[in-house]
């Protein structure tokens, strides 16, 4: 999971008119990542539905854009792409070990989650490891533990996402506009 800069906690976050949307209004399990290319710049996000779509989308775009793994700057702003992944209900795998887990798992599909070790992978974390093995090795040590060791024992919940992307195909210009100023310095 992410880890947050702490100042980022009290982002002022704008509000929009809008007309009235029941779904955007509902609670919703869901992460936002940010991509730079194929680098992953941060992702944040919840397994439990605990705010309003709407609002958490918008917290965790701004709070995911401060990620410590490779913060957004105003120098790339340009080129993100934001991912928002709405989390379908984690369901308890009727299976435990590394390799009957991964026999279980639909490639490109599944979402996973250690919940005794904090860890999500989305179900686009299978771009970067398409083979359910690499994809659960990799898990597995974002959660600290050792697939030699740990892997026997390990048990998993899996979730559907639905995935919504679209990039950023605006151009760097030469002179900076305020408005750009500002979202640089919200990024940065």
């Amino acid at each position: 999971m992410a880890q947050r800069e702490p100042a980022a906690l009290d982002l002022p976050l704008g509000t929009a008119e809008r007309p009235h949307d029941p779904l955007l209004d509902a609670r919703a399990a869901v992460y936002v990542s940010w991509y730079d290319g194929h680098e992953l710049i941060g992702s944040l996000g919840s397994i439990e539905p605990w705010l309003p779509l709407e609002q958490a989308v918008a917290r965790y775009a701004a709070h995911a854009g401060l990620d410590a793994r490779a913060p957004a700057t105003r120098a790339r702003w340009h080129r993100l792409c934001a991912e928002i992944s709405v989390i379908g209900q984690p369901q308890e795998l009727p299976v435990a070990g590394i390799t009957a887990i991964c026999e279980s798992l639909a490639a490109g599909r599944d979402g996973v989650l250690l919940a005794r070790h904090h860890a999500v992978a989305l179900p686009s974390a299978w771009r970067s490891a398409p083979r359910p093995r690499d994809f659960m090795v990799a898990l597995m040590r974002q959660a600290g533990l050792s697939p030699e060791h740990d892997g026997a024992k390990l048990r998993a919940r899996t979730f559907l996402a639905e995935t919504f992307a679209e990039p950023n195909t605006a151009r760097p210009r030469r002179g900076l506009s305020a408005e750009a100023l500002t979202l640089g310095a919200q990024l940065h």
